[in-house]
C-alpha cells in the first residue's frame, strides 16, 4: 500500500508541476507582413488572407494562441509545432531568407498544400478555418508560381 501512496504522490507533483508552467507567449515582434517595403511578400490581397487563416500560427511570429495551448500537456505539443513550423518558414523573417531560398519555399507550400499536408491534418481539425479548398489550394500554387519565377529572375 505504501508503494501505491509514493507513486500517487509522485503523480500529483508532477501534474501540479506541468500546470504551473507559464503559457506561451506570441513573440513581441509582430511584423507587418502586408508591407511590400519591409517584407518584400508580394502577395495578392485573397493569398494574403489564406496565408493568415491557413499558416501564420505555426509558419510567423503572428501565432494566435489558442485556448488549450495553456493547458499542461497541450502546451508543449503547441509550442514544439510553432517552432518546427517556423524553423522551416517563418514569414515574419521573409525579407531574411536570399532569392533563391524563397523561391525553393515558396515551391515547396504549393506541392505541400497540394498534397494536403499542410496545414497538418491534427490543425486542421482545430482549425476549420485553416482547411484549404481546391480553389485555395489552385490561388496559392498560382501565386507560388508566378512569385518564385520572379524571385529567381531578379535574384539571378
Amino acid at each position: 500500500m505504501r508503494v501505491r501512496e509514493v507513486i500517487a504522490a509522485a503523480l500529483v507533483i508532477v501534474a501540479m508541476g506541468l500546470a504551473a508552467r507559464p503559457r506561451p507567449r506570441p513573440s513581441a515582434t509582430v511584423a507587418d507582413l502586408s508591407s511590400d517595403s519591409k517584407m518584400q511578400v508580394h502577395a495578392p490581397a485573397p493569398v494574403m488572407s489564406l496565408l493568415r487563416r491557413a499558416c501564420f500560427d505555426c509558419h510567423s511570429d503572428e501565432t494566435r494562441w489558442p485556448w488549450y495551448a495553456a493547458l499542461p500537456l497541450a502546451s508543449h505539443l503547441v509550442e514544439r509545432d510553432v517552432a518546427a513550423g517556423r524553423g522551416q518558414l517563418n514569414w515574419s523573417q521573409w525579407e531574411h531568407y536570399n532569392p533563391f531560398d524563397r523561391a525553393g519555399l515558396l515551391d515547396q507550400a504549393c506541392e505541400l498544400a497540394s498534397m494536403h499536408t499542410m496545414p497538418p491534418r491534427p490543425y486542421r481539425i482545430m482549425h476549420a478555418e485553416a482547411r484549404l479548398s481546391a480553389a485555395d489550394v489552385s490561388e496559392l500554387c498560382a501565386w507560388t508560381r508566378v512569385e518564385a519565377m520572379r524571385l529567381v529572375q531578379v535574384g539571378g
